[in-house]
């Protein structure tokens, strides 16, 4: 209900912008989809854009057209959301696509291994790479700028131009390392 007020007061105005900060956190599945249908609603009555901001990439899949994915505070990929559920082109979209159960085939539920940067002291070059299964010497001293991997899909990682997707996944990750 709290959701529900907090949007009747911030739509009041007509906004042509709304910016909904983990609008479900903290709720069911099902109340989880009402507020996000009446987001929906208000954001067809209104004519209004919608950035959504969240970390359930499953919510997201759902109602976003064009994704962008943060780590340490930067766009590390952006495009489509099929494109980049189908195929995430930066290890980082990849891990947190890959945390989402499966609902075709039962897999073990695995989680990003490692703990994010602190923001005031982020480590050179890349600021993924201390997590990811990719990594190699150039990641540790320089980082990666945006670069097109795909119609409409920009990621910013060193593997590209060189690959096309992304490897399959080290054997380091395979391990129980990352399981929950």
């Amino acid at each position: 209900m709290k959701q529900r007020a907090a949007m009747a007061i911030a739509t009041s105005l007509s906004p042509k912008v709304i910016i909904a900060d983990e609008p479900t956190s903290a709720l069911d599945v099902v109340v989880q989809r009402q507020v996000m249908q009446t987001l929906g609603r208000l954001q067809d009555g209104l004519g209004a854009a919608v950035v959504l901001i969240g970390h359930d990439m499953g919510l997201v899949a759902q109602f976003a057209d064009v994704v962008g994915v943060m780590y340490a505070g930067k766009i590390v990929e952006i495009g489509p959301v099929r494109r980049m559920i189908e195929a995430p082109k930066h290890p980082y979209t990849r891990l947190l696509v890959d945390s989402l159960p499966g609902i075709k085939v039962k897999q073990a539920l695995t989680g990003i291994p490692g703990l994010p940067p602190p923001l005031i002291d982020l480590p050179p070059g890349c600021s993924f790479s201390p997590r990811c299964p990719y990594a190699f010497e150039r990641c540790g001293h320089e980082v990666p700028q945006p670069q097109e991997v795909g119609p409409g899909q920009l990621a910013a990682c060193h593997l590209y131009p060189e690959h096309s997707a992304l490897p399959p996944m080290p054997e380091r990750m395979s391990d129980t390392e990352g399981q929950l």
